[in-house]
């Protein structure tokens, strides 16, 4: 055999002449790109790329990235038609990947309904192209992976036209994300916004059919709960709304604030008690500075006084859950609990009938979250080592509920009753071990407030969100594109984002290395805000009941063992994933009830006074293309 005959051969017939035996040399796959192949190579690390970084497609037509296109390879000529079909066809090779994990995953999910809205705010403001989408659902799925790392994925962001009848409205965005990635059965909690149509009249029947088609061995009632940061948002409007635009606009004059615009409540308690102590302290009259400007009243000194205190207390927590990362449930039962405490002292002390009605209508707003959401809070406060049922007994000692004493042993049986479930499954018998891990590759969201969060996203909604981009956010990802064999970029926020946030997940960029250390190197700096709050000043000193009488499970060996020493910066989910061997069922529930978000929102994201908005490059999209963008960025590195 000549050259000539190589030349003239097709690639086949060389692979027959120069085959080798099968036990000696693996065959080679001598077959050549087609001229084309570069090209799409091309297009796929550029769509790729726009989806990381979250940018819009249409980009490639302005002036400044042709003439960049030009100079790096004058042949290729990227359009936006065959941009945003790369896209769809990544997204489409991504979401068989996460139906895949999703399927095979053996904990619970947890699917966050949030709706995202274009205001007239900085976003629109900012926006350079035609708006093409201003409204969005986003469906986010929750999890803990077997590497203990708290997750957020975007499994829909779809734009409202969408949604073809309004009785459909609040169920369609979740049937949709259930029945596209058939996790039936994955899902143990619904995460919903506090509007007055996500309620059990209108969930009840999707509820009953997820758990219809989940393992009846395990499942157990599917949960409704209702996110945090949102409860803030709306307590903070019932007082806020009180506030004219004028009364605000003099107090930002003689204060002297800067712009009488922002849209985040824990700045308008920082400037409007400022403007309280300079009234305490008698500075409107003492300098003669101040005569030619106009002055609140008597009466609105009291709407700024009211705002200031009530708020104030509100802000007290919501710094402690929402800032220095992702916040697993175990920690919402004991600051929520607090807060209850004191905006209840805040009551007993008014001076004034606004401030008493105020009071009043705040705290039915809280007690109506607080008594729904009581169940969920409590067990995941147990499965905190550093409370177990100490907090809970201390809690319904002080007869701060009606019924107090039934609660504790409410929340202790059905803590029982899940173990139970979780026991007589054969799975559940062995530790969670990382052999199903989402991808070594993958970035991360935001510091889980235990374990780390890929952020919370979002997050958080990381988490974590947000941490985090909270998904969506108009954060960015700053994360690099890895090769095959590199590690992951870990946060987180969140997220949470965060998320930020999806449509956020404005977060909260938690999710890159930087923005996590940062957050890290902030929460060893804060002090510990526990010292401060008197009602949990009186748990530590709180004896707790004689030890119960306890069987052999592992259930009862975790309760009998003392609690541990007080540590703000400990982290339940990192406590679990070490204690795993020693409560291989127990730390499967844990993981399960710790996954689930409280707040969709992570981070200064948790301090908006409005729905959260999409991000800028998103409106200007197809919908079917922002959907695209919004699900891939966290499963391309699946």
């Amino acid at each position: 055999m000549d050259n000539r005959d190589l030349a003239s051969g097709s690639c086949s017939e060389m692979r027959k002449k120069l085959k080798l035996d099968d036990h000696e040399e693996e065959e080679v796959d001598y077959s050549r790109p087609s001229p084309a192949d570069p090209e799409k190579e091309a297009f796929n690390a550029l769509a790729r790329s726009f989806i990381r970084s979250g940018v819009n497609p249409n980009t490639i037509k302005t002036p400044s990235f042709t003439k960049l296109i030009r100079l790096l390879n004058p042949n290729f000529r990227p359009t936006v038609s065959i941009l945003e079909k790369e896209v769809l066809e990544i997204h489409q090779e991504c979401k068989e990947k996460a139906k895949s994990f999703l399927n095979s995953f053996q904990g619970k999910l947890t699917l966050s309904y949030e709706w995202i809205v274009l205001g007239h705010g900085w976003t629109r403001d900012s926006l350079k192209g035609p708006v093409l989408q201003e409204d969005f659902v986003c469906i986010t799925a929750h999890f803990v992976d077997d590497d203990w790392k708290v997750r957020r994925w975007i499994l829909g962001y779809a734009g409202e036209v969408d949604v073809v009848a309004m009785d459909d409205l609040y169920v369609h965005g979740f049937r949709k994300a259930v029945q596209g990635f058939e996790i039936e059965g994955k899902v143990s909690t619904l995460l919903l916004p506090n509007d007055e149509g996500f309620d059990e009249e209108t969930l009840g029947g999707f509820r009953r059919g997820l758990e219809e088609r989940g393992d009846s061995s395990i499942a157990p009632p599917v949960f409704l709960v209702y996110c945090c940061a949102d409860l803030f948002r709306l307590m903070v409007h019932d007082v806020f709304r009180e506030l004219s635009g004028k009364l605000l606009e003099d107090l930002r004059m003689i204060v002297g604030w800067g712009k009488c615009s922002s849209e985040n409540w824990h700045l308008w308690v920082s400037n409007l008690q400022r403007a309280v102590d300079m009234k305490n302290e008698d500075e409107f009259s003492k300098d003669e500075i101040y005569d030619d400007y106009d002055k609140p009243s008597d009466e609105e000194w009291v709407k700024i006084e009211t705002f200031s205190r009530l708020v104030g207390c509100m802000y007290k927590v919501a710094v402690e859950l929402f800032e220095g990362g992702y916040s697993t449930s175990n920690v919402y039962f004991y600051l929520l609990a607090e807060l209850k405490v004191m905006l209840e002292k805040e009551l007993e002390g008014a001076g004034s009938d606004y401030f008493r009605c105020n009071a009043k209508w705040m705290l039915k707003r809280f007690d109506k979250y607080w008594d729904h959401m009581f169940l969920v809070l409590a067990t995941a406060s147990v499965l905190d080592p550093r409370f177990k049922m100490k907090y809970l007994e201390f809690y319904c000692s002080k007869k701060i509920d009606n019924d107090e004493g039934s609660k504790a042993e409410t929340v202790l049986g059905y803590l029982r009753s899940l173990y139970a479930r979780y026991a007589a499954s054969d799975i559940c018998q062995k530790p969670i071990c990382p052999v199903a891990k989402v991808d070594s590759k993958e970035e991360g969201e935001n510091d889980d407030g235990g374990g780390e969060e890929e952020d919370h996203d979002e997050l958080q909604d990381g988490e974590e969100d947000y941490d985090d981009e909270q998904e969506g956010e108009n954060e960015e990802d700053s994360d690099e594109e890895l090769g095959e064999g590199e590690e992951d970029c870990e946060d987180d926020e969140e997220e949470e984002y965060d998320e930020e946030e999806d449509g956020e997940e404005k977060y909260d960029s938690d999710s890159s290395e930087e923005a996590e250390r940062e957050a890290r190197k902030n929460r060893e700096k804060k002090p510990d805000a526990c010292k401060d709050f008197a009602f949990f000043q009186e748990f530590l000193k709180f004896e707790g009941s004689s030890p119960r009488e306890c069987g052999e499970s592992e259930l009862d060996a975790y309760l009998k063992e003392p609690v541990m020493e007080w540590n703000k910066d400990f982290k339940a989910v990192d406590w679990w994933r070490e204690e795993g061997h020693k409560y291989p069922v127990l730390s499967r529930v844990a993981r399960d009830i710790l996954s689930i978000p409280i707040s969709r929102a992570t981070s200064y994201h948790a301090y908006g006074m409005d729905r959260r908005e999409p991000p800028a490059f998103v409106v200007s999209l197809e919908a079917e293309v922002a959907n695209a963008m919004m699900c891939s960025k966290k499963w391309l590195r699946l």
